[in-house]
């Protein structure tokens, strides 16, 4: 409008020029017009989550193969997805080298990033105009650019934004992504995840390691003569927390193997008393958050005296001139948890604050190739400071406040009451579909006994008998002759997987059902380029002319049994073996047992318990039927 148009131009011109009868308070008053003005006409955004980066890369081709809707969408990543560096994808820490790189000026691709902004390819009408990440990768690679840089860039102007939801959970993460959640649509699919995920959002922990790097660089920037009081006041921080996490006579009162475990609080010990112990009063969080936020501005003020010299000055953020971003990550994270559990927050009574004590895992590693250097540099143990909230809500009601509209999709999301009161969240609208297959395309059986009578009971008491260990393989060989084309088969745990296997290689089972299917098994750990390479090898035998078909053995909550699309001939049969309950001794797990006995809005901690491990149920035995032409068996060897 006119109105608008003259507003605009009065707020444009007082920036260059000072305007006679206007005061400050006048151009104050023009300047929320204007945004007023902006936030009425502008469309939300929307940002669409999901559990991992290969379940992204799904729900971006089904926007571009299935759908007409085209509009400006990008897709954030992490550095390991998108970086081409040599030295940064070779190092342990992809991030850190990254970001050290990029600060001593010596990653090209870094500098020239904006060169993928002008690319043709992802331009509107474009080959590429709805891209995923390989596609931003091979536009920026010939270009020698950055595509995570271009990836956040090309995001703050998209008005679709696909990520892994950590991206939108993680208020650190969050931060650093660059996205603002207020008045914008969040749409979270996989959202069964959402409640375990948003309660790892909410907790923090730190190791006496990082708090010593922390104070060390505090330290260097102290001798520098660089904001010598705010760095002094974060190595207190970090001196007070390290040399408690390592004090001698630290009572534990949960102990397994490896691991001690001492969590607060305590019958004769509240989080306030532990608090006030470590003098983190309220004064104090104040002293290190005003720090923190004087050394944050000054490091922004050395980036932008660094980018008026261009991208060529050698003096690019020399290392000795700043603390790290890791440094400064762990002073955030303990603000924020500090914020939820000090006196009087709302959320106080939702944390549990835990000391673990570990082995070194580097000392493991050092005897293994007989460094005996490594013993006397390193300490025995790591001590690790835990903050865990035992409700999901912490993070979860943050977003719910701020966000225009979320959604959640999951195809195991029931009960829906229980997962509304985890969450904290008052759903105005639910929807509870039948499922698409009609009955005459699917066989479901649950099989109590295995073929010489044995009772299918995959617990610990029973998982090590070799009666049960060969009728389960007798089971399987039976259902692989049976069985056409891909046949996926899920158990509790790795070592139950890795037990079976071993003993099948001994007694033959496992040759007997390589006649009938080649076998793939998902490793435990692995990089994620070993498991892409195991999984297209399943689809591409699967895909040629063969008589035998495949079978691929995993583990429930792993990598195979959730986000992965089985469809059709790669999927007809799933087996489960064993219900995927969590450890039953797990510290969390049982804090989080006596923390929903305690809230009677909530699941008790028995039924929360079944919950969780009968959503990993579901969602394994969803691997197969995935549209409504589809067909297949679901087997479940479980009394």
């Amino acid at each position: 409008t006119l109105q608008s148009e003259t507003v605009d131009f009065i707020l444009d011109t007082s920036k260059k020029q000072t305007l006679v009868g206007l005061s400050k308070d006048d151009l104050a008053t023009l300047g929320e017009y204007q945004d007023a003005g902006k936030s009425a006409t502008q469309r939300p955004r929307i940002f669409f989550g999901t559990r991992t980066h290969k379940q992204v890369a799904q729900l971006v081709n089904e926007l571009r193969s299935k759908t007409p809707y085209r509009l400006r969408t990008a897709v954030l990543g992490s550095r390991a997805q998108t970086c081409t560096h040599p030295k940064a994808k070779r190092a342990e820490s992809v991030d850190d080298t990254c970001r050290q790189l990029r600060d001593d000026n010596n990653c090209g691709a870094y500098t020239g990033f904006r060169r993928v902004l002008g690319s043709k390819k992802l331009a509107e009408g474009g080959e590429l105009e709805i891209w995923d990440l390989e596609d931003i990768v091979s536009v920026a690679r010939p270009l020698v650019a950055c595509s995570y840089y271009a990836s956040r860039e090309l995001a703050a102007t998209a008005k679709l934004v696909f990520c892994p939801y950590n991206y939108i959970l993680d208020p650190a993460v969050r931060k650093a992504a660059g996205i603002e959640l207020e008045g914008n649509i969040v749409i979270l699919d996989e959202a069964h995840n959402i409640e375990n995920a948003a309660r790892d959002a909410g907790s923090f922990e730190v190791s006496d390691l990082q708090l010593a790097s922390l104070a060390h660089e505090c330290s260097g920037m102290f001798d520098h003569g660089i904001l010598r009081n705010e760095h002094l006041v974060l190595k207190s921080l970090a001196d007070t927390l390290a040399a408690w996490l390592q004090r001698d006579g630290a009572a534990f009162e949960y102990c397994d193997y490896e691991t001690q475990t001492s969590v607060w609080p305590k019958p004769e010990c509240s989080v306030d008393t532990l608090l006030t112990d470590l003098a983190l009063t309220p004064d104090y969080i104040s002293q290190v958050k005003s720090a923190q936020a004087k050394i944050e501005d000054y490091i922004a003020s050395l980036r932008t005296q660094s980018n008026e010299h261009g991208p060529e000055d050698p003096e690019l953020l020399p290392r000795d001139k700043h603390v790290s971003a890791g440094a400064l990550r762990v002073v955030e994270g303990l603000l924020r948890v500090l914020k939820h559990v000090a006196h009087g927050s709302k959320f106080a009574t939702d944390f549990r604050i835990a000391v673990v004590r570990h082995p070194n895992p580097e000392l493991r590693t050092s005897l293994k190739r007989k460094r005996q250097s490594a013993f006397e540099s390193k300490p025995a143990f790591i001590n690790t400071l835990s903050f865990w909230t035992m409700n999901p809500g912490v993070v979860f009601s943050e977003i719910a406040e701020q966000t225009r509209s979320i959604v959640l999709t999951s195809g195991t999301l029931s009960p829906l009451d229980s997962y509304a009161s985890e969450l904290q969240v008052d759903f105005a609208s639910t929807l509870e579909a039948n499922h698409v297959i009609a009955p005459s395309r699917f066989c479901a059986l649950a099989v109590e006994c295995g073929p010489s009578g044995v009772r299918l009971e995959a617990k610990y008491r029973t998982s090590d008998q070799l009666e049960f260990q060969d009728d389960v393989g007798e089971a399987i060989r039976a259902i692989a002759a049976r069985s056409p084309d891909g046949m996926l088969v899920f158990m509790p745990s790795y070592a139950l997987l890795n037990k079976l296997i071993a003993r099948w290689e001994a007694t033959g089972r496992l040759a007997e059902i390589r006649s009938h299917k080649t076998v793939f098994v998902e490793p435990q750990g692995g990089t994620k380029d070993q498991f892409d390479k195991l999984l297209l090898s399943y689809r591409k035998h699967l895909s040629e002319p063969n008589e035998t078909g495949a079978v691929m053995f995993g583990v429930f909550r792993g990598k195979v049994s959730e986000g992965i699309d089985f469809s059709d001939h790669f999927c007809r049969t799933v087996v489960n073996i064993g219900i995927p309950f969590p450890a039953f001794k797990d510290v969390k797990v049982m804090l989080k047992r006596e923390y929903n006995n305690e809230h009677t809005m909530l699941l008790n901690g028995s039924k929360w318990y079944d919950i969780q491990a009968f959503r990993a149920v579901n969602q394994a035995l969803g691997r197969c039927l995935r549209h409504k032409d589809d067909w297949g068996a679901i087997i479940m060897l479980e009394a």
